[in-house]
C-alpha cells in the first residue's frame, strides 16, 4: 500500500471496506454522494485529494492501489477489478468536477456511471453497487433532462466540442439519448442476472430486483428525447426474461405500466394501451393526485378513441382537475357530428390544441376520432331523413330500414354552408364554401392548401403567352431553359427563352387528355365527387364494424337488414366501445406486460377438485 493518507480519507476508505465486506449496498450508496450541497466532510476529503493526489500526477496510481484494498480477498474467486477503478473515478470526480461547466460535469458523471455499470456485472459482488447505479443514473438523468430543456446553457460548449470537421449530415445524439444508452446497459445487467429461477416462473432475486427500476428510468429518458423505437427491444427482452410484474413493488408497477401504456398508445395499439393505463390508474396511490392526473391524460384519450367517453363522476374527481375542460368539448363535438367544427377545434393553429400537442395526443385524437364524428353525423341524418321501418307491419315482409345517400350528401352541403363564413385554417380545417360542388378535383370534405407550383393553374394568364412574372422568376430554369431535348431526343437551344411546353392558352380540345375517359360510364358521370367520397366513408365505417348493413351503388342507399328484433338504430349503429371490446378482448395479453402463467383448473368431478392422483400403479388400457 502507498504512504498513509490523511485522516479523513483514511476513515472514509476504512468505512467503505467494511461496507463492501458486509455487502451493504444501501449504505454504500449513502456514502458515495455527488450532488451538491455535500456535507463538510466531503469538502475536507476533496482538499486532501487535491493535495495528496493532484490531477495528472504519478500519485494517481497510488490512489488506485489504495482503492484496490477495498475488495475483500478470498480463495477460489476472481478479484472484483472493476470496483477499484470505479472508486478511483469517484474520487477523481469529487476532486476535478467544476459545476460551472455543466457539459464537463455531464461527461465526467457519464464516465463514472459507465464504470459503475461495469462493476455491476460482477456475479458475486455486483449486487452491492446496484443502489449506487440507480442513484448515479437518476443524477445523470436529471442533469441531462435539465440541459435538454435549456440547451442555450451549453450550446457554446457543444460547438467547441464538436469542432468544424464534424459531418453535419450525421444524426445528432443528444445528451438525454446518451444517458439512456448508459442506463440501458444497467438494465441489461439486471435482466440477465442468473440468480434465482429465470423467466415467468421466477421471482425477483439478486440484481433482478432492479429490472423495473432501471427500465422505468430508461423509458423516462427515451420519452424525453423522443426515441421510442429504441424501447421496442427493451419490452421484448422483458417479455422473454423478466419475472412477473406483480412481484415488484407498487411504485415500480405503476410507473412501468404508465410508460408501457404510452408506448402502446404512440404505436396506435389503443386497446392494450387502455388495459395498461387502466391498471396503472387503479394501482396508483389515492394520494398521488399528480401521478393519477398524468395517467388520466392518456387513459381518457385512449377511451375516447375506442368510443368510451369519461363519466361525470370521473371528471369530478380531484385528479381530473384541469383536464376535464380539455376533453368535454371533444366529446361534445363527436356527439354533435359536425366534422368541420371538430377539425377547427383540433387544428394545429388553434389555441385550444396547444395542451393536446404538448401531451402528444393531438394527432391520435384528430386522426382517429373523425370517423366517430362521421358515424354520429350519419346516425343523425338517418334518424331525421331515413326510413326506420314500418312498426305496424313487422310481421309482414317489407323493405329493411334504409337511408338514401343523397340526403346525406345534402346534409354535408348544408353543413359546409353553415361554415362557409368561417376563417380558413389551412391545412387541416379549412372550411369549404357553400358552392363546394363546383370543385371537380380532390376531396370534397377535406380542404388542402394548393401546391405553390400550380397556384396559377385556375387563374388568368398574365400576358397571354407566359405565366405570371412571380412564377416565372421562380421556375424560369424549368419553364423556359437555355436548351432542352425535343421529342426525338435531339438537343435544341432556346436563346429567346420561350416556354418549352408552349403557351398556356394553347387549345388542346381536339386531344383526349383523360386516360380513363373510355372507361367512364354514364352512371359514373352522374355521381358527384362528394357522393363518391361519402360512399367511401360509409364503407370504412362498415368495414370497421362501427355501422352494420350494406351499401347499394345504383340508386345509392345504406340499408340495415335484420332490424326487426332490435330496431334500426341498435342494429345499424351498434355501441362503438362494445363493438371494439368484443373484437379486441379475444386476446387480453398486453405486449411487454409479464403475467404469471395461468393455472389450468381441473374440471369439476375429476381428481377430487384439484388433488394430485398417483398413476404409478395404473394398468394399461384394456387390461382387466
Amino acid at each position: 500500500m502507498a504512504s498513509q493518507g490523511t485522516t479523513t480519507l483514511d476513515r472514509f476508505l476504512t468505512s467503505l471496506a467494511e461496507i463492501v465486506r458486509d455487502r451493504d449496498g444501501a449504505k454504500l450508496q449513502d456514502f458515495l454522494q455527488i450532488e451538491p450541497p455535500l456535507p463538510d466532510v466531503y469538502g475536507q476529503m476533496v482538499a486532501e485529494l487535491r493535495q495528496q493526489y493532484p490531477n495528472g500526477s504519478p500519485k494517481e496510481a497510488d490512489l488506485l492501489l489504495r482503492c484496490e484494498g477495498l475488495v475483500p480477498k478470498s480463495k477460489g474467486s476472481s478479484a472484483w477489478t472493476s470496483f477499484p477503478t470505479f472508486m478511483k473515478l469517484y474520487f477523481s470526480f469529487l476532486r476535478d468536477v467544476n459545476v460551472g461547466n455543466l457539459l464537463e460535469t455531464y461527461n465526467l458523471l457519464k464516465v463514472l456511471l459507465n464504470q459503475c455499470v461495469i462493476a455491476l456485472g460482477d456475479s458475486q459482488f455486483g449486487i452491492v453497487v446496484l443502489p449506487t447505479v440507480l442513484y448515479l443514473s437518476k443524477v445523470l438523468a436529471k442533469l441531462a433532462m435539465g440541459l435538454d430543456r435549456q440547451p442555450e446553457l451549453i450550446a457554446h460548449l457543444l460547438r467547441l466540442e464538436a469542432g468544424s470537421d464534424q459531418d453535419e449530415t450525421a444524426e445528432k445524439v443528444t445528451l438525454v439519448e446518451k444517458s439512456a444508452n448508459v442506463v440501458r446497459e444497467a438494465f441489461i445487467k439486471c435482466l440477465t442476472d442468473r440468480s434465482g429461477t429465470p423467466g415467468v416462473h421466477g421471482k425477483p432475486e439478486g440484481k433482478r430486483v432492479g429490472i423495473y427500476l432501471m427500465a422505468n428510468l430508461c423509458l423516462k429518458l427515451l420519452f424525453q428525447c423522443g426515441k421510442l423505437r429504441n424501447a421496442e427491444q427493451m419490452f421484448a427482452s422483458i417479455t422473454a426474461q423478466s419475472p412477473p410484474l406483480k412481484y415488484f413493488p407498487a411504485s415500480q408497477r405503476v410507473t412501468y405500466l404508465y410508460y408501457l401504456g404510452r408506448y402502446l398508445f404512440s404505436n396506435n395499439l389503443f386497446f392494450p394501451a387502455q388495459i395498461a393505463l387502466q391498471s396503472a390508474y387503479n394501482q396508483c396511490h389515492h394520494q398521488a393526485i399528480s401521478q393519477k392526473r398524468l395517467i388520466l391524460t392518456y387513459l381518457i384519450s385512449c377511451n375516447i378513441i375506442l368510443g368510451r367517453f369519461p363519466s361525470r363522476q370521473l371528471l369530478q374527481l380531484p385528479e381530473s382537475e384541469g383536464i376535464a375542460d380539455k376533453y368535454i368539448p371533444v366529446c361534445q363535438l363527436i356527439i354533435r357530428g359536425d366534422y368541420i367544427a371538430f377539425r377547427e377545434h383540433l387544428t394545429v393553429n388553434s389555441s385550444t390544441t396547444e395542451w393536446f400537442a404538448r401531451k402528444g395526443v393531438l394527432l391520435p385524437l384528430r386522426n382517429r376520432c373523425e370517423i366517430l364524428v362521421w358515424r354520429s353525423f350519419a346516425r343523425k341524418v338517418f334518424i331525421h331523413g331515413g326510413f326506420l321501418g314500418d312498426p305496424q307491419n313487422q310481421a309482414q315482409r317489407g323493405p329493411p330500414p334504409f337511408l338514401y345517400l343523397n340526403k346525406l350528401e345534402a346534409a354535408v352541403r348544408w353543413l359546409q354552408a353553415q361554415h362557409s363564413s368561417s376563417p380558413p385554417m389551412i391545412p387541416f380545417a379549412t372550411s369549404l364554401a357553400a358552392s363546394a360542388e363546383k370543385f371537380q378535383f380532390g376531396s370534397q370534405v377535406v380542404s388542402i392548401a394548393p401546391d405553390l407550383d400550380f397556384a396559377y393553374i385556375d387563374g388568368p394568364v398574365a400576358n397571354g403567352t407566359a405565366p405570371d412574372a412571380s412564377i416565372l422568376s421562380k421556375y424560369a430554369d424549368y419553364l423556359c431553359p437555355d436548351s432542352f431535348f425535343d421529342a426525338t431526343g435531339q438537343r435544341q437551344s432556346n436563346p429567346t427563352k420561350t416556354l418549352v411546353d408552349g403557351s398556356p392558352d394553347a387549345d388542346y380540345s381536339q386531344y383526349e387528355l383523360n386516360p380513363y375517359a373510355n372507361g367512364i360510364t354514364q352512371e359514373a358521370e352522374k355521381t358527384s365527387p362528394l357522393m363518391r367520397e361519402i360512399e367511401s366513408i360509409l364503407a370504412s365505417l362498415l368495414t370497421q364494424g362501427l355501422m352494420r348493413g350494406y351499401l347499394t351503388h345504383r340508386n345509392p342507399r345504406f340499408a340495415i337488414p335484420g332490424a326487426r328484433l332490435r330496431g334500426a338504430l341498435p342494429t345499424g349503429f351498434p355501441n362503438v366501445w362494445q363493438t371494439i371490446y368484443a373484437r379486441e378482448s379475444e386476446d387480453t395479453g398486453v405486449p411487454g406486460w409479464v403475467q404469471p402463467p395461468a393455472i389450468m383448473a381441473a374440471p369439476a368431478g375429476l381428481a377430487g377438485g384439484g388433488r394430485v392422483v398417483n398413476l404409478a400403479g395404473a394398468r394399461p388400457v384394456g387390461v382387466q
